[in-house]
C-alpha cells in the first residue's frame, strides 16, 4: 500500500468530518425530550447504531448484490442536539478505490479488483445505491404503518395497475385509508425479516421518537416512528420460552394460516400461524413448483390463506432437537381459495 494511496484516503476523511457544514445523504434519528442533549446511553447507541447497520446492509444488497464482493464499512456521524447518525454527502469518495484500500487488507482488495468490484459495483455510484436504500427503507415503514404489522405481508384490498410504465398498488387498510406504492417496494417489504427493525424500535418511548430522513433534490423527505406505532417494529425476544410447544419434532401436521413471503434463493416461505411467523421448506425440489398455490389471483389479495401439510422439524445444525423454533418440511400446500398463477403479482426472486 503506498504512502499516497494513504495521504489521499486521510484528505477525504479530514474533508468530511473538519467541515461543519457538510451535507448528508441521509440520516437515522431519535428525536423527543429524552435526547434533546443528543444523548443515548451506551448500551441504546450501540444497540440503535447496530440495528442502523443491519437495517442499511440489507437493503443496500437488495440494491447492489455485488456489494456482497467486499466487506465493505458504512461511515456515519453522531451529531448532538437530537441523536443523529448520519450518511455524509461525500461517501463515494470515503468508499473510493482509495478510501477502500486504506481501510481493507490488501488481499480482499485484490480479490475484489479482481472480480471487477471497482468497475462494476458501488464505486460506480454508490452515492445513488445509498439513495435508493433509503427509500426502501422508508416504504418498508410507511407500508407496515399503513397495514398495521410488519409479519403480516398479504394485502387486503389492494388494487393493481400501471402508470407510467410502473407497476403500483393501491392498499386500502382497515381505516379506509388508500396508499399508492411501486410494486418494487412492497415486493422488498414482504420478504423483510420480520425482526429487521426491531433494535432501533426497541428504544423508542414515549419522549422518543424513531426518524429515517433523505436529501433528495433539495427537499428532506422523512418517515417516523412513534410510541404508538413501536409494536409494529419490535419484536420481543422469546428468551428460553419454546415457540408452539404443542408442535413436536417429527410429528405430522395440517396447519391454517396465511404465506407473508416466499424466497427462491433460500427455497423457503414464511408461514404465519398462531401469531408467529415459521419457516418452511418443501421436502423435494423448488418453491417453484408451488408457486401458482401460494399466489393469489383473487382481487385485493397478494397472499392466499393456506393448508400446510408436513412433518414438525426442531433439529438444530447439529441434529439435536434443540430448535425453539418450529420450521415445517412441507409436502403439500392447500389453497383455501381458488388461486392461479400470475407470476406479474410478485416476483419469488427477490
Amino acid at each position: 500500500m503506498g504512502k499516497r494511496t494513504e495521504i489521499k484516503f486521510l484528505e477525504i476523511i479530514n474533508e468530511f468530518f473538519m467541515n461543519q457544514d457538510e451535507q448528508f445523504i441521509g440520516y437515522l434519528k431519535y428525536t423527543g425530550k429524552s435526547v434533546e442533549d443528543g444523548l443515548l446511553d451506551i448500551r441504546k447507541s450501540a444497540e440503535a447504531l447496530l440495528g442502523f447497520d443491519e437495517i442499511l446492509r440489507y437493503f443496500l444488497l437488495k440494491e447492489d448484490p455485488s456489494l456482497t464482493k467486499i466487506d465493505f464499512e458504512i461511515p456515519i456521524r453522531i451529531r448532538k442536539g437530537s441523536w443523529d447518525a448520519l450518511i455524509p454527502d461525500i461517501i463515494e469518495k470515503i468508499l473510493s478505490p482509495e478510501g477502500i484500500l486504506y481501510l481493507y487488507a490488501a488481499n480482499t482488495i485484490r480479490k475484489a479488483a479482481n472480480d471487477g468490484f471497482f468497475e462494476t459495483g458501488i464505486v460506480k455510484d454508490v452515492k445513488k445505491t445509498f439513495q435508493n436504500a433509503l427509500i426502501a427503507i422508508q416504504w418498508s415503514i410507511k407500508l407496515a404503518t399503513h397495514i398495521g404489522s410488519f409479519v403480516k405481508s398479504k394485502f387486503d384490498n389492494v388494487r393493481i395497475f400501471k402508470e407510467n410504465n410502473e407497476t403500483y398498488l393501491e392498499i386500502l387498510n382497515q381505516n379506509n385509508e388508500k396508499l399508492k406504492v411501486p410494486k418494487k417496494y412492497a415486493d422488498l417489504y414482504a420478504n423483510c425479516p420480520e425482526n429487521l427493525f426491531s433494535k432501533n424500535a426497541k428504544i423508542i418511548e414515549k419522549d422518543r421518537i424513531l426518524e429515517f430522513g433523505i436529501f433528495e433534490d433539495g427537499q428532506e423527505k422523512k418517515v417516523t416512528v412513534s410510541e404508538k406505532e413501536k409494536y409494529i417494529f419490535y419484536t420481543q425476544d422469546d428468551g428460553e420460552e419454546i415457540v408452539l410447544p404443542e408442535l413436536k419434532h417429527g410429528q405430522y401436521v395440517e396447519l391454517e394460516g396465511e404465506i407473508t413471503r416466499a424466497t427462491e434463493n433460500t427455497n423457503t416461505i414464511g408461514f404465519r400461524y398462531k401469531e408467529h411467523t415459521l419457516f418452511c421448506k418443501p421436502e423435494k425440489g423448488s418453491i417453484a413448483k408451488f408457486k401458482n398455490k401460494i399466489i393469489s389471483s383473487e382481487i385485493g389479495h397478494l397472499f392466499p390463506k393456506v393448508k400446510i401439510l408436513g412433518q414438525v422439524d426442531r433439529a438444530d445444525k447439529n441434529g439435536e432437537f434443540k430448535e425453539k423454533k418450529p420450521q415445517i418440511i412441507f409436502t403439500e400446500i392447500k389453497p383455501l381459495k381458488n388461486v392461479e398463477n400470475d407470476p406479474s403479482l410478485f416476483n419469488l426472486k427477490n
